[in-house]
């Protein structure tokens, strides 16, 4: 996290926004990466000045509702019928599909709502909303309420952070200067790979349904 933070505090604020927002989103594809972290990250730019409250808030809720919303139409687009088929564990394991599924039946909207605060159970989550047939604008609707509550939390706690620890933490992005170039291209090199695998994913898993699934 300490590299992310120097990588950020040493762009310019319109660059800043623009790769929380792409971290962000790569997060709802599967960026191995805690969405906490680029929160995080973000209320500590916003202590240092590098970025803006008002700003800040939106682009990281905007980031938010773009990736959560990737997997409601990626489980919309596939259906359920990709579940049933375990060699295409595309994106999120059956097991955690099947167990979103039971819950979803029983609790609808509030398993919509709650699962933004669960990581591990979030990305199933979305993609059964989709699977399910939920309509999109119910579903924005609830993943907006739930992401202006747990979103400026991680967003507060890093100011905070940055607040009582920001002399600490600007020493150590001293010390890391160097590796500048390096962070900056493996961020930006997962990143891509991530939304390449993605994107074959679904192309592969597209391909194996049936065809009365695809029209």
């Amino acid at each position: 996290m300490d590299k992310l933070f120097f990588y950020l505090t040493n762009l310019s604020s319109n660059v800043a926004y623009l790769i929380i927002f792409g971290i962000l989103v790569a997060c709802g594809l599967g960026f191995p990466l805690p969405e906490d972290i680029p929160l995080i990250a973000t209320g500590y730019l916003i202590w240092d000045g590098t970025m803006e409250w008002v700003g800040a808030l939106a682009i990281t809720i905007l980031g938010v509702l773009i990736g959560d919303s990737i997997l409601f139409f990626i489980g919309k687009k596939l259906g359920l019928a990709i579940i049933e088929k375990e060699k295409f564990q595309t994106f999120i394991k059956p097991k955690k599909i099947r167990r979103a599924r039971a819950y979803f039946r029983k609790y609808g909207d509030k398993i919509v709502f709650f699962a933004r605060f669960v990581a591990g159970f979030r990305a199933a989550a979305f993609f059964l909303a989709g699977a399910m047939k939920m309509k999109y604008r119910r579903f924005l609707w609830l993943d907006f309420l739930a992401a202006i509550l747990s979103v400026p939390i991680w967003v507060g706690l890093g100011f905070a952070l940055g607040h009582y620890f920001g002399s600490e933490i600007a020493e150590i992005l001293r010390n890391v200067k160097h590796l500048k170039n390096y962070v900056m291209i493996i961020i930006f090199g997962i990143v891509f790979i991530v939304i390449l695998r993605s994107a074959l994913k679904y192309r592969k898993a597209k391909a194996s349904l049936p065809t009365k699934r695809r029209r």
